[in-house]
C-alpha cells in the first residue's frame, strides 16, 4: 500500500523553485525601484545595485530553466508557436543586454552588434527562443567576451540564430560533446543548466521530421564562441 505522506522530491523542488522564484520577481522590482533614487544614480553605487541585480537576474533565470525542464520532464510543457521576425528578437535581446549591463557598459566597453536580417521571418515559440539567446548572450559575458555579433539565416530547411564573441571559446570537451550538448558537470564547477536547457527547448519545436538543434563552434568572424540555434 502507497504511504500517503510520501513525497515526490521533483514536485517539492519544483514547489520550492517556484517560491524562490516569486521571492527573486520581488527583489527585482525593488531593485528597480531604488534604482531610480539619485543617490543610486551615482558612482560606485550605481555599479554596486547593477551587479546585485546581475546577480539577482541570473539566480532568477536559473530558476526558469529549472522550472522549465521539470515541466518537460512531466511532459507539461509545450512550446506556444507564432509567426515572428528575427530582425525584432535579436533587437530586443540586445537591449535587454544592453540594459542588464547599466554602468558597467562603459567600464567594460562591451559592443552588441546586430547582422542585418530584416526579411526573415520564422515560426518559433518566442518567449523560449529569447530566453535561449539571453542565456547564449550571458555566457559570452561572463566568459569575459567584449564584441558581440548577433545574426540570422536561412540554412536548408532551418532558419539558423547565432550568436558570435571575441572571448575564449568553447572548451575542447564542450566542442567534443556537441552532437549532445553535455548537461551538469558538478565536480568541474559548473552545472551547464543553461545550456541544457536551451537544448531541450530547442528540440520541442518540429516540423514535417525536423528538430529544432544546437551548434557549438570555435572561431567565426570574432574569433571566439559561435552559438548557434537552428529551428526548422
Amino acid at each position: 500500500m502507497s504511504d500517503p505522506e510520501k513525497m515526490d522530491f521533483a514536485d517539492v523542488f519544483a514547489s520550492g523553485a517556484h517560491e524562490i522564484k516569486n521571492e527573486m520577481f520581488l527583489l527585482l522590482n525593488a531593485l528597480d525601484e531604488i534604482s531610480h533614487e539619485s543617490w543610486a544614480k551615482a558612482y560606485p553605487a550605481a555599479l554596486a545595485l547593477d551587479r546585485i541585480k546581475a546577480g539577482s537576474t541570473h539566480i532568477s533565470r536559473r530558476l526558469t530553466h529549472l522550472l522549465a525542464l521539470y515541466r518537460m520532464g512531466s511532459g507539461s510543457y509545450g512550446p506556444d508557436i507564432g509567426y515572428n521576425s528575427l530582425a525584432e528578437m535579436l533587437e530586443e535581446v540586445a537591449i535587454e543586454i544592453r540594459s542588464s549591463l547599466g554602468a558597467r557598459l562603459d567600464d567594460t566597453a562591451v559592443v552588441i552588434s546586430i547582422e542585418p536580417s530584416d526579411d526573415l521571418y520564422a515560426f518559433f515559440d518566442y518567449e523560449i527562443v529569447r530566453s535561449i539567446l539571453l542565456n547564449a548572450l550571458h555566457n559570452a559575458l561572463r566568459a569575459g567576451a567584449r564584441k558581440i555579433s548577433l545574426g540570422a539565416a536561412k540554412e536548408a530547411d532551418f532558419v539558423c540564430i547565432r550568436v558570435e564573441d571575441n572571448g575564449p571559446g568553447f572548451p575542447p570537451e564542450m566542442l567534443k560533446s556537441n552532437a549532445e550538448v553535455q548537461g551538469m558537470n558538478i565536480s568541474k564547477g559548473s552545472t551547464g543548466l543553461g545550456l541544457l536547457f536551451s537544448r531541450k527547448a530547442a528540440g520541442l519545436h518540429n516540423s514535417q521530421g525536423k528538430r529544432g538543434f544546437l551548434r557549438l563552434q570555435n572561431g567565426g568572424l570574432l574569433g571566439g564562441a559561435v552559438f548557434t540555434l537552428c529551428l526548422p
